[in-house]
């Protein structure tokens, strides 16, 4: 059996009964945490990029579009929800996948789901059977794939998507073996994109691609058996080789839902920022650190970070995201860095401009280097009285290891969600999600999600 087919049969063969309890579970609060950060990024320029060129090409109004009462067709839906889900780069990550799980595959199982009626039960079940091909893939081409220069949120993602969208639609194991290999060949994603508005793109086009693949499939096109792993397939193209097959022997057995986990971002900037900002805020609080204080700052990384972060002198606020500069001097001289700290504009506060003149990021190979501590930083800041305050090395909060607490995922649902949607409405659907493999139709959901953008 070849390795797709080996995919396929787990997409399609895996039952709800077969997941552990525990992943229903992370599933709720991913959803949570996701359909939050949804909605908060639909008024964001990229998001009305995509609706704009969706409401002029048109389409069936089967799926919703967040945060507006704009219906159209799945693929549509897809790409703007998941579009608008990264726009703020504030949704989880996996380190296996080296991206962002939720996003695209909740843009694609809920635009697929819409479309086909399903209930709770099919769209959970999917975007349980789309992170764990998503992740398996991450596991095995991964560190190499992603310092390629490839953004696996898109690259393997779309597999994932895929994957998800294959048991929404009910294929059979042979049409989904198709939907892979398809997805396989719409894979695409470039890291050099960081800091612009196609980076948040690249999480739609996962989505939509993987529904695309997953609709030709079902309309009878065929691809290549061997599109993963033949000579010059997915995997050749893409990195990882040697590390494939194992890796799928762990499908079903191994969940990577509940072994490389999801990580909930506390600050919605890149996740290898958080480390740095988790310390140097505790450093302020504990020190009662002021700008003046700091005459310089040292950030030790591990060896992918500077090629991520490459906006030492960002000029835009998504550039911001994606420099260990700003976000380090944000931390230390206004105490937070939230949804406020990335308006576009020059930067107001001095004092931040100032700081950022006094932060090194420098790549130290004593740090940890398994795919899960790649986040992992160690700082230290030089005080004007002569004192080295240190901290790290160390993960941050949000990662499978220090979860937020469910009072801190709520509170950010709530700030992102209210955004678009009243107080009561937000609320009535952070419920909802509790329960979210009970809802007999999701349209009972989406319907909830619809806002006055646009």
């Amino acid at each position: 059996m070849s390795l797709t087919a080996r995919l396929a049969e787990f997409a399609v063969k895996t039952a709800l009964e077969d997941c552990p309890p525990e992943a229903l579970a992370r599933v709720r609060l991913a959803a949570l945490d996701t359909l939050g950060v949804m909605l908060a990024g639909a008024g964001e320029p990229a998001a009305r990029a995509v609706r704009a060129v969706a409401r002029a090409e048109g389409g069936t109004p089967l799926a919703t579009v967040v945060g507006t009462r704009f219906v159209t067709s799945p693929g549509w839906a897809a790409l703007a929800n998941g579009t608008a889900g990264h726009a703020h780069d504030f949704d989880d990550t996996n380190f296996a996948l080296m991206g962002h799980p939720s996003v695209p595959l909740l843009a694609a199982a809920l635009a697929a789901g819409e479309a086909e009626t399903a209930d709770g039960r099919a769209v959970t079940l999917a975007y349980i059977v789309g992170f764990e091909v998503g992740a398996t893939l991450g596991a095995a081409l991964n560190p190499e794939h992603y310092t390629r220069g490839w953004h696996a949120t898109s690259t393997i993602g779309t597999l994932g998507c895929a994957a998800a969208a294959a048991r929404l639609l009910r294929l059979d194991v042979i049409q989904t073996r198709h939907a892979l290999a398809i997805a396989a060949t719409h894979a695409s994603g470039l890291k050099e994109n960081f800091g612009s508005m196609t980076k948040p793109y690249h999480a739609g086009h996962a989505a939509r691609n993987g529904i695309l693949a997953a609709q030709l499939a079902r309309e009878g096109l065929t691809a290549s058996e061997s599109a993963l792993e033949g000579k010059q397939g997915y995997v050749a193209a893409f990195g990882g080789a040697r590390r494939l097959e194992p890796a799928l022997d762990g499908l079903g057995r191994a969940w990577q839902l509940l072994a490389s986990g999801i990580a909930v971002k506390p600050y919605p900037s890149c996740a290898l920022t958080h480390s740095a900002i988790d310390s140097l805020l505790d450093l302020r609080a504990a020190h009662g650190l002021t700008p003046r204080d700091v005459t310089a700052v040292e950030v030790a990384v591990n060896r992918v970070v500077p090629d991520v972060l490459a906006h030492t002198r960002p000029t835009t606020a998504l550039e911001r995201k994606f420099s260990m500069q700003f976000c380090a001097a944000a931390a230390l001289a206004e105490g937070r860095v939230d949804l406020r700290s990335f308006e576009d504009g020059e930067v107001r506060n001095h004092a931040v401009r100032d700081l950022m003149e006094r932060i090194t990021v420098v790549v130290d190979p004593a740090l940890p280097d398994e795919l899960a501590q790649h986040a992992w930083s160690r700082v230290t800041v030089r005080v004007r009285d002569g004192r080295t305050l240190t901290a790290g090395p160390r993960g941050a909060r949000g990662h499978p290891d220090t979860p937020l607490d469910p009072d801190a995922l709520r509170a950010k649902f709530r700030a992102c969600a209210t955004l678009v949607l009243p107080r009561d409405e937000a609320e009535g659907v952070a419920e909802q999600l509790a329960h979210l493999e009970d809802i007999p139709d999701i349209r009972a959901l989406t319907s909830r999600l619809a806002g006055d953008l646009d």
